[in-house]
């Protein structure tokens, strides 16, 4: 019987992790979910990893939107106040999520002053 290898997996950058997280955040903000997948695709990195990334630096992954009777309802009139307000709700919060991670980064800079 051969002694099996030990092997490590694949080590990113600190840079590669942050684009990885930008393409997560841009297809979250574009279609309200799947970026983890799109992403773990597009990159061939495990989703777990990316989630792990994700969790560490601060920026918290995109609520699912609920869609009940009434919510389906007004937005499927199309274009309709509803629809608007639930775009702009889903902008803000990738907005403040952006924010809380410049915040935290700031205040880790701050921090080796």
């Amino acid at each position: 019987m051969a002694a099996k290898k030990k092997t490590k997996g694949k080590r990113y950058s600190d840079s590669e992790k942050k684009k990885i997280i930008a393409f997560v955040e841009k297809v979250n903000a574009e279609k309200g979910r799947g970026g983890v997948t799109a992403a773990a695709k597009k990159y061939k990195v495990s989703p777990l990893s990316i989630s792990n990334w994700i969790k560490g630096s601060g920026v918290t992954a995109v609520p699912r939107k609920r869609v009940g009777k009434r919510s389906s309802k007004r937005s499927s009139k199309g274009g309709g106040t509803w629809a608007k307000m639930v775009d702009l709700k889903a902008d803000i919060d990738v907005m403040e999520r952006k924010l809380a991670a410049k915040k935290a980064e700031f205040s880790k800079l701050a921090k080796q002053l």
